[in-house]
């Protein structure tokens, strides 16, 4: 079985005085990427599960830094890879492989 990523998508904003420090404090977070920065106050951040933490412990980590006024989740999916075997057996359940909207299997199960 085809292993899920958990993906958080969080705005971050910083107190007008954080400084750099903070930023790469949050960044040296396992599992935490950044995406974009709006100056030096407000960050756009990917945090997925790592092997050693969960994402959701990463952005309660970053709310409890000194200088962070708000780590918000913007963004959450689970991603899982592509599995042919599986959605051809879907297909079959659904709707005997008849379906005119093949890609309705494949999304449905994602779900």
């Amino acid at each position: 079985m085809a292993e899920v990523t958990n993906i958080c998508g969080v705005a971050v904003y910083l107190a007008p005085d954080a400084g750099r420090n903070l930023t790469d404090r949050i960044l040296a977070l396992p599992g935490v990427e950044l995406e974009a920065a709006s100056g030096e106050n407000r960050l756009a951040l990917t945090v997925v599960d790592t092997p050693a933490s969960l994402a959701i412990d990463q952005i309660a980590a970053m709310h409890r830094l000194p200088g962070v006024v708000a780590a918000s989740l913007i963004f959450h999916a689970f991603d899982a890879p592509d599995d042919e075997s599986a959605s051809g057996t879907e297909a079959a359940a659904c709707c005997g492989g008849h379906c005119q909207n093949s890609g309705a299997h494949a999304r449905a199960s994602a779900i």
